[in-house]
C-alpha cells in the first residue's frame, strides 16, 4: 500500500470538501442510511453545526490523491450540550467542561475498499495526535462491533450510555486520555 498523506482542515473544509465527506459518510453508513436519523441530510446538517464550534478539525486520508478515509470533530464549549443525553450516573464533575478539557470526536470513516488496512487507526491518530485538549470523547452505536473492539483497542474506556437528540438511537459514550494517546 502507498503511503497515507493527510489533510488537515478547519471549517472551510466542509465547505470544500461537502461533497466528499458526504459521499464516504453513505457509503459507510450503507447499513443505517435507511433510518431518518443517519440520512445524509441529517448528517449534513449536523457536520455544519460542528464546523461552527471551536476549535473544529477535519482530516482527510488520501492515498495517491484518493480519499479513503476522514475523521472530524471540534473542542467541547463550556456550555457543550455534548452530554446532555447521558442515560447512565456520571460523576458532574467528570462531564463539567471548561472549553480546553475534551475534544469531540464525531465521525470516523473509512472507505469500505479500504477497511482493515489501518486507514480509520491512522487517520484517527493524526487527528488526536496535536489536540491542546487533555481528553477525547466519542459516540459508537451499540451493535458497531467492529469499531468498539477498534477503540477499545486504541486505548478508549466506555463512561456511559448517551442518547444525543430523541430520534437518536442509544450509543456508547467513551473517553480517551490524550496524553496517553
Amino acid at each position: 500500500m502507498s503511503e497515507l498523506a493527510f489533510t488537515h482542515f478547519g471549517r472551510e473544509g466542509v465547505e470544500v470538501g461537502e461533497e466528499l465527506i458526504t459521499r464516504l459518510y453513505v457509503i459507510t453508513h450503507g447499513d443505517v442510511i435507511g433510518n431518518p436519523f443517519y440520512s445524509a441530510d441529517r448528517f449534513v446538517e449536523r457536520v455544519h453545526g460542528y464546523a461552527r464550534s471551536p476549535g473544529f478539525e477535519l482530516v482527510i486520508g488520501a492515498v495517491e490523491g484518493d480519499p479513503v478515509g476522514l475523521a472530524l470533530g471540534y473542542s467541547l464549549p463550556t456550555n457543550a450540550k455534548w452530554w446532555n443525553g447521558l442515560t447512565t450516573p456520571v460523576d458532574p464533575d467528570f462531564i463539567a467542561e471548561d472549553g480546553t478539557r475534551t475534544f469531540g470526536l464525531c465521525e470516523i470513516m473509512t472507505h469500505p475498499g479500504w477497511q482493515g488496512r489501518g486507514i480509520a487507526h491512522q487517520v484517527h491518530d493524526e487527528l488526536l495526535y496535536k489536540r491542546p485538549e487533555r481528553r477525547a470523547t466519542l459516540l459508537v452505536r451499540e451493535e458497531n462491533e467492529t469499531a468498539r473492539a477498534a477503540y477499545f483497542k486504541w486505548g478508549w474506556r466506555q463512561i456511559g450510555k448517551l442518547r444525543p437528540f430523541p430520534d437518536a438511537p442509544h450509543y456508547d459514550a467513551l473517553v480517551l486520555d490524550l496524553a496517553e494517546s
